[in-house]
C-alpha cells in the first residue's frame, strides 16, 4: 500500500477538474472567484488572493510591504531556524535579511522566549510557521508584534484547518487569520492539495491584498495598465476549482488523519 496514494484521493474530485476542461476558460475564470471568496470565508480574513505556490505567496507578501514602505532593502524579518528553504528564499529574494531563532524543543516551532533578544532597530516583522500541522502562534508573540511595531507573517503551508487555542485550551482563530497577512500552499501532498503548483495569501488588510493581486498579475490592477514591476503568479481555474471541492471535506479529513494518527502512537507506543 502507498504512503500516500494521490491517485486514489483525488479520484473524487475529477470532475471539478472536468468542468474546468469543458468550460473552454482556464484563467481568472468563475472557479477562481469562487475559491478565492470559500477559502477567505474558511479561514476567516477579508481577502484570498490565489497565486501560483507557496513561495510566491511568501514573496509578494514581502514585496507589497516593501511597495508601502514598510520595509526597505537590508530589513530583518526573524524566522525559525526550523522551516523549510522557501521561508527564506522569500525572504533574501526580497533583499531583505533572515535572522534565524532557535525552536522550541518540545513543539519543534519558533520558540517566543528567544525571539526579543533578536530583536534590532532593523527588524520589521516575524515570520512564524505552522509546521506538522501545528499553530506557531502564541499570545507572547503577539504582544511581541505590537510592543514593537513588528508586521507577523504566517507561513501556513502546512496547517490548513488548524486553529489557535485559548490559554484555557478552547479553540480559537484559524492559522491563516492571526497575523497581518499569511502565505498558504497547496502543494498536492498537502492536506488540502491541488493537482499541482497552486499558493494564496489571506489578509484583512484592503491596500496589502490589492496591492498583492496586483504585483501577481504583472504588476496591473487595470487592463494594460502597469503601475509595478510584478511578476506572473497566479493560479489557474483548474486548481482553484479543484481546491475548492476539496475545501468542502477538508475539517472531515483533518479528523480522520488526526484519528489515524492517534491510533498509530497507541500502536506503536511501548507498553
Amino acid at each position: 500500500m502507498k504512503y500516500l496514494d494521490l491517485k486514489r484521493i483525488n479520484e473524487p474530485y475529477m470532475h471539478a477538474a472536468d468542468e474546468v476542461l469543458q468550460s473552454g476558460w482556464y484563467l481568472r475564470g468563475e472557479a477562481t472567484q469562487r475559491f478565492e471568496q470559500h477559502y477567505a470565508e474558511y479561514i476567516c480574513t477579508k481577502h484570498c488572493i490565489g497565486c501560483a505556490n507557496g513561495l510566491d505567496a511568501l514573496t509578494l507578501i514581502l514585496r507589497a510591504y516593501k511597495e508601502l514602505g514598510v520595509m526597505k532593502d537590508g530589513d530583518e524579518v526573524i524566522v525559525p531556524a526550523n522551516t523549510y528553504i522557501a521561508s527564506i528564499l522569500a525572504i533574501t529574494e526580497n533583499r531583505l535579511t533572515p535572522v534565524l531563532v532557535e525552536p522550541d524543543i518540545n513543539m519543534l516551532q519558533i520558540d517566543d522566549t528567544l525571539i526579543e533578544q533578536a530583536i534590532t532597530p532593523r527588524t520589521r516583522a516575524i515570520m512564524i510557521v505552522h509546521l506538522y500541522g501545528r499553530c506557531a502562534y502564541t499570545d507572547r508573540i503577539g504582544d511581541i508584534c505590537t510592543r514593537y511595531g513588528l508586521k507577523l507573517i504566517e507561513d501556513n503551508a502546512q496547517a490548513h484547518g488548524c486553529r489557535a487555542t485559548t490559554p484555557d485550551g478552547s479553540p480559537s482563530g484559524k492559522t491563516g487569520s492571526l497575523g497581518d497577512a499569511a502565505a498558504h500552499s497547496f502543494y498536492p501532498t498537502k492536506n488540502l492539495g491541488a493537482f499541482g503548483d497552486a499558493g494564496a495569501v489571506t489578509t484583512d488588510d484592503d491596500e496589502l491584498a490589492t496591492l498583492i493581486r496586483a504585483l501577481g498579475n504583472y504588476g496591473s490592477a487595470r487592463h494594460y495598465v502597469f503601475d509595478h514591476i510584478g511578476r506572473n503568479s497566479r493560479i489557474d481555474e483548474l486548481q482553484a476549482a479543484i481546491l475548492d471541492a476539496k475545501l468542502h471535506d477538508l475539517d472531515a479529513s483533518n479528523a480522520r488523519r488526526r484519528e489515524k494518527s492517534c491510533h498509530h502512537d497507541s500502536a506503536v507506543r511501548p507498553r
